[in-house]
């Protein structure tokens, strides 16, 4: 897809790992809002299946930005 000597090259193989640690991160983030409210035994909130497909949808799409990183843009052993 790429030439061996272009610049492009590791900019989106970074750019790709960022945008999946964000997109973990954002996943993370509702599940962690939720938890105090699961743990403490109270009444569920009615966010709950919001929340959870907020976080499926973020942690989805991280794990296909890894594979497209992964399978696309191996780095070369010299």
């Amino acid at each position: 897809m790429f030439s061996a000597n272009s610049s492009l090259k590791p900019i989106i193989r970074i750019g790709l790992l960022v945008f999946a640690i964000m997109g973990f991160i954002s996943g993370t983030l509702p599940l962690a809002f939720i938890s105090p409210a699961i743990f403490s035994g109270s009444q569920m909130p009615e966010q709950l299946p919001a929340f959870l497909v907020i976080a499926v949808v973020n942690y989805g799409f991280a794990i296909i930005l890894l594979v497209v990183r992964s399978k696309f843009f191996k780095k070369e052993e010299n």
